[in-house]
């Protein structure tokens, strides 16, 4: 994730993101015509109602770089997002979720468990976020008239629901890749490593939803006990159901244990 970008590899990133761009935006293509029949509206709903199909677990889990996971068990895939992170963070988690959950091909019998991690499918999985969640960021970001660099990253996190690094990293590979834009390659690479200490305080300032950058701190075993125990009633002597049962509430525990009982 986006957390092991700095000023010092962020031009490394960006060559990686080449590389990957065109078959990243065929997936995304492939997900909008897939999988929003509903058409809804605002990419942060998109990904959490995809998300819920799959009996999305939200859960707050105390650890700053921990921002979700994919639990298998068998054929059946069930992600889950720690709502201890600020909502912002929550969202762009959500579509790196999506990618491992409907594109990635590595992802077998597994935990999948997202950490800290710089290796290429886990790029494609933040580049396939990114490209889910932004719209031209780069002009948005130069119609504001603010003349404060953070204002206006700010107010492209408000508008994009998207964490600052993930801001910084779109308009640097618009600013390299597209436009020379070496002016503001020059103040992104300043303010890379530096993100405002108190961005609830900055969203409150510029007068601003500052929700988006709180935790939500959801508790959802996205309806997965409810469903099973009807099941069980319909069909009690059918083993599997109590099994999936038991996986549940085992799966539920290492949840609330944390971190450490969702590592591999």
């Amino acid at each position: 994730m986006s957390e092991l970008i700095t000023s010092n590899n962020l031009e490394q990133v960006i060559e990686k993101n080449n590389l990957i761009k065109d078959d990243i935006l065929r997936l995304t293509n492939d997900f909008t015509v897939r999988f929003n029949k509903s058409r809804v509206t605002g990419q942060d709903k998109l990904s959490f109602s995809v998300l819920k199909e799959k009996h999305l677990i939200q859960i707050p889990i105390d650890d700053e770089y921990w921002g979700g996971a994919i639990i298998t068990k068998g054929n059946i895939k069930i992600p889950v997002i720690n709502t201890a992170q600020p909502r912002v963070y929550q969202y762009f988690v959500a579509w790196h979720e999506i990618y491992h959950l409907f594109y990635d091909l590595n992802l077998m019998d597994e935990t999948h468990n997202i950490a800290v991690d710089m290796d290429l499918n886990e790029r494609r999985a933040d580049y396939f976020a990114a490209k889910m969640i932004f719209g031209n960021v780069y002009d948005y970001y130069y119609s504001l008239d603010d003349e404060d660099f953070i204002d206006r990253v700010i107010k492209c996190m408000d508008v994009y629901k998207a964490p600052y690094k993930a801001v910084l990293i779109e308009l640097f590979e618009e600013a390299v890749t597209k436009y020379n834009d070496l002016d503001l390659k020059e103040k992104i690479l300043e303010h890379f490593d530096n993100k405002p200490e108190n961005l609830v305080q900055k969203f409150i300032d510029l007068e601003l939803d500052a929700e988006l950058v709180k935790p939500s701190f959801v508790v959802s075993l996205g309806g997965l006990e409810k469903k099973i125990q009807n099941a069980m009633k319909e069909n009690p002597d059918v083993s599997h159901h109590k099994d999936n049962y038991q996986f549940l509430l085992t799966l539920k525990n290492k949840i609330k244990k944390g971190v450490e009982g969702l590592a591999k």
